[in-house]
């Protein structure tokens, strides 16, 4: 006998058996659990083409990055698309294949600055290739771009815009005007985003609708800038003596069961405490109540609380004098931001407490914590292999301390660790991934490392790895400091490694030590020979410090060994260092 329904006489004889003893109330049951199943399946029907409906146009999104921000973004955006059934792909600029530029239909750009207006490492070849007069033209093409810098630089996110400004010269469409993200940029980030996807949810009504099953979105939250760990410190060691005149300690922080993960090479943020005594000045100057409640972004804060940890007021940039200067007219003020010199030199040193001061006006206690940014994260380079210490975390803090106009001045971070935080007590930090500054894949290849001060921290972390590891590579270490006698950081460290042969050259510069000063780059240049065939053999060369003059001395000393030693042309030699920083054989940690 055949039936109406769309089954075999096997699977009717199955069901029959199934159901011929069940009870009335169990065959009810038994009816709304297939009915639900049937509505789920019909969803999941419709969900699934309507997402083939979305992927038919791909989406294309590319990263160019230099600390690793930029690929976290481009990640965090591809699962939101994803999760709305686009056909989203990724890709690092240095990997993207140049000719399938002009096929893009929907091509998005999260692009970093690396110091003053120049394009990471990972985005230079496709960076030269979009500006070069040969470039396709990009007429199908819709796009946005997402560039990520830091306020302090004069050329601040140039990268981003540059791309943003040849794309629509090359005949693109921009579905949005460049978003541009300070240091800070999660927020913005994420502001981005949703009004990208906005856009995509008009061109593609169905987007919102499809319940994607192949989003790959991560419910787990991370530890940031944001939303920061509070971890213990369980140890805190001056490892300067007491008569040195730089004042830097050696910091152990524990990561137990919260999770976070780390690599040498990467940084830790903390977020710091204002000094107490300036925020105490400012207050007085403002002539206003410390605890009298504001809005700060969705909170209410006490004003002591809003200068205490919320607002920056021991450095000032462009931006602030820029928006004070709006609310006061300060003629002088104005002066001093067009002269480019003059500001960059009272920038240097300068807090807020300074600008009022200085540039005086008429202004409300409200006005002006509205021209003051966010207080910021500071980082620093980590100082452990996480094999070595998989629940802890080492940093190397130099205590920053100065007098100007016979008042004395502390930095934020490092006096709020020196002076405020003790051993059992807890700091909110988060771990700053940085893929610029990785040990090399292949264990073999040599490490020459440079670093002056608590430049030498990450270095520390390196060889630490390597010893986990038994690698057989060869490691070279040129430290400088000031004194011998003082300042000479993790001096039985180095010599215990130099003795495992985990380290196979250490070669010292102490500055003060001779009337005439002595620097890493003396050191260097008395090696060069050496340097030279170690750079033959595929060495690895690592910069860490401070980015105005030890960073920029010792990479004009590396030009002139590669130059020297190698018979070549100043050009060649360029074309050389230009190589390395390609093959991510020349890597710089600088600040």
């Amino acid at each position: 006998m055949e039936t109406k329904f769309q089954i075999n006489k096997d699977q009717l004889s199955q069901l029959e058996r199934l159901t011929q003893n069940l009870t009335t109330d169990q065959l009810v049951w038994v009816k709304e659990y297939l009915s639900e199943n049937i509505d789920k399946k019909k969803e999941s029907e419709a969900s699934l083409e309507i997402a083939s409906e979305i992927s038919s146009e791909r989406i294309t999104i590319l990263f160019g990055t230099h600390s690793g921000h930029s690929k976290e973004i481009a990640m965090d955006f591809q699962d939101k698309l994803l999760s709305l059934g686009f056909d989203a792909k990724i890709q690092g600029l240095d990997f993207y294949t140049k000719t399938d530029l002009e096929k893009e239909k929907y091509l998005f750009l999260i692009v970093s600055t690396h110091g003053e207006g120049e394009a990471p490492i990972q985005a230079e070849e496709f960076y030269e290739y979009v500006h070069d007069s040969k470039a396709p033209k990009l007429t199908d093409t819709n796009y946005a771009v997402l560039a990520l810098g830091n306020k302090t630089y004069k050329k601040y996110c140039q990268t981003g815009i540059d791309f943003d400004q040849r794309f629509t010269e090359l005949g693109a469409k921009a579905i949005l005007p460049v978003e541009t993200s300070d240091v800070a940029y999660e927020e913005v980030a994420e502001q981005w985003m949703t009004k990208v996807l906005d856009k995509l949810k008009n061109l593609f009504p169905n987007a919102s609708k499809s319940a994607f099953v192949g989003s790959t979105a991560s419910t787990k939250k991370k530890f940031n800038r944001t939303n920061p760990y509070y971890a213990e410190v369980l140890d805190k060691v001056r490892i300067t003596t007491p008569n040195s005149e730089k004042e830097i300690y050696h910091v152990e922080i524990a990561l137990a069961d919260s999770g976070i993960q780390y690599q040498a090479g990467d940084s830790i943020g903390i977020l710091p405490n204002n000094p107490i005594d300036l925020v105490d000045l400012l207050i007085d100057k403002l002539e206003d109540d410390p605890e009298r409640m504001l809005s700060l972004g969705e909170k209410e804060v006490s004003l002591f609380r809003a200068l205490q940890n919320k607002l920056e007021i021991t450095v000032l940039n462009r931006e602030v004098l820029e928006k004070y200067n709006a609310i006061v007219h300060n003629k002088e003020l104005e002066l001093l931001l067009n002269n480019e010199i003059e500001l960059e030199n009272y920038l240097h040193g300068a807090d807020a407490y300074d600008l009022l001061e200085d540039y005086k006006g008429e202004i409300t206690s409200d006005q002006f914590l509205s021209t003051l940014r966010v207080l910021y994260a500071r980082l620093y380079s980590i100082a452990s292999g996480p094999k070595s210490n998989p629940e802890e975390v080492h940093i190397t803090i130099a205590s920053v301390r100065y007098n100007r106009k016979k008042r004395d001045r502390n930095g934020a971070c490092s006096s709020y660790i020196s002076d405020e935080i003790k051993v059992g007590d807890h700091i909110p930090i988060y771990i700053e991934k940085n893929e610029a500054f990785r040990l090399p894949d292949d264990e073999s290849k040599p490490l020459i490392m440079v670093g002056a001060g608590t430049g030498v921290a990450p270095y520390r972390g390196f060889l630490q790895e390597r010893e986990q590891n038994c690698t057989k590579g060869k490691s070279w270490l040129f430290f400088g400091n000031q004194r011998l006698t003082e300042d000479f950081l993790y001096q039985t460290e180095w010599q215990k490694l130099l003795k495992k042969g985990i380290l196979q050259k250490l070669d010292l510069a102490f500055s003060r030590d001779q009337e005439e000063k002595d620097y890493v780059q003396h050191r260097l240049k008395e090696k060069g020979k050496e340097i030279f065939q170690w750079l033959e053999n595929d060495a690895h060369f690592y910069i860490c410090g401070d980015k105005n003059n030890m960073a920029k001395g010792v990479q004009t000393c590396l030009l002139d060994i590669i130059r020297k030693e190698g018979g070549m042309s100043i050009e060649k030699a360029e074309e050389y260092v230009k190589k390395m920083k390609k093959e991510k054989r020349l890597l710089l940690d600088i600040y």
